[in-house]
């Protein structure tokens, strides 16, 4: 068993690493300003998303709390409230994740500015954004679309970096505001 996935996983990193290229390639904004911008504006960041890609946005709201960003998760129990000057960064691979949807669709009420990620740049998320990123993934041999939300972890630490070249920050300074009690 072990000798034939020494066969088998390089073929699949090969179709993973390719089909990631291709998708990181059509990255684009529907919009003149790119979404690093929009949250060097923002007061306060909260993130949402479902499943794995709302894994990825937790991971985001990290990084950007270690750029010395106020950052929140919806949906965890210390999230305050919304407000006017705040961003949302909703992430949905289809755009029309329900929750995904209904959360900005509401921020949208409150006169919270809402920054979509997703790779369908026609659906209900990116319909309700003030400013939408696309990630297409159209096609993929990897199960479900890994592909976008692998892009999607790339994107958004690639929006960290840019940030962090902003700012001033270096590693060693995010990594003194890294968790240590965990």
């Amino acid at each position: 068993m072990i000798d034939r996935l020494r066969w088998i996983l390089p073929d699949w990193l090969r179709t993973d690493l390719d089909e990631l290229h291709s998708t990181l390639r059509t990255v684009s904004s529907t919009n003149d300003s790119h979404l690093g911008e929009i949250i060097l504006r923002a007061d306060r960041i909260f993130v949402t998303g479902q499943g794995r890609t709302g894994l990825v946005m937790r991971m985001f709201a990290m990084r950007l709390m270690q750029l010395v960003k106020t950052a929140f998760v919806l949906g965890d129990v210390t999230t305050p409230a919304v407000g006017p000057g705040d961003l949302l960064i909703a992430g949905s691979g289809s755009g029309e994740t329900e929750g995904v949807v209904s959360v900005a669709r509401r921020a949208r009420e409150m006169g919270v500015r809402v920054a979509a990620i997703t790779s369908k740049p026609d659906s209900s998320l990116a319909k309700l954004a003030d400013h939408t990123t696309v990630i297409s993934g159209a096609t993929s041999q990897l199960p479900m679309v890994s592909v976008v939300e692998q892009a999607l972890l790339i994107f958004t630490d690639c929006i960290a970096a840019w940030l962090a070249s902003q700012s001033g920050q270096t590693n060693e300074t995010m990594r003194a505001r890294h968790a240590n009690l965990e």
